[in-house]
């Protein structure tokens, strides 16, 4: 779902990097892997985030979550302010 975002992003002028450069920039630079999850167990888990009805937020938040409260890397104060774990 990130990289989703981050090419709409892209698409829409808020990011000058498509998707697939900043995965590859993360891959190389820091060893980040996209996460393995089974895509319906995070859609599922995505169901209780009600905070926000933005779903790319919904996704991302629930996801970090269902890895175990991983670290979530977000610059959004609407994502901090609901997920403890956010970096930024």
């Amino acid at each position: 779902m990130v990289l989703l975002e981050l090419e709409y992003m892209s698409e829409v002028g808020r990011s000058a990097l498509r998707a697939q450069d900043v995965l590859r920039k993360l891959e190389q630079e820091l060893g980040v892997a996209v996460c393995d999850l089974p895509f319906a167990d995070v859609a599922r888990a995505a169901l209780d985030e009600k905070w926000t009805r933005d779903p790319f937020d919904r996704i991302i938040v629930a996801q970090a979550r269902l890895n175990g409260l991983a670290p979530l890397i977000s610059s959004d104060e609407e994502i901090a302010e609901h997920y403890p774990r956010t970096v930024w």
